[in-house]
């Protein structure tokens, strides 16, 4: 809630990825810093979910793990 004004919850992350049409979208700011009460590890679950309920293919939607580098192609 405190967040709200400059951050999205994974579940408003999912319904954005899908009305713009993303081919691809990444997930972040998760899990750097304990600033919260929930598990460090709930936005990556509720994304799952949030992607499950909303019929979105989880393979669109990147979580990298800590010090994971992705690699993007771009179109040509």
């Amino acid at each position: 809630w405190f967040m709200s004004p400059v951050h999205i919850n994974p579940a408003e992350a999912v319904t954005i990825h899908r009305e713009i049409r993303a081919r691809q979208s990444v997930a972040m700011h998760w899990g750097t810093f304990v600033l919260t009460d929930e598990p460090m590890d709930a936005p990556p679950r509720a994304l799952a979910r949030a992607l499950e309920e909303q019929q979105i293919d989880s393979k669109t939607f990147r979580v990298p793990q800590h010090g994971e580098t992705l690699t993007v192609e771009l179109p040509s």
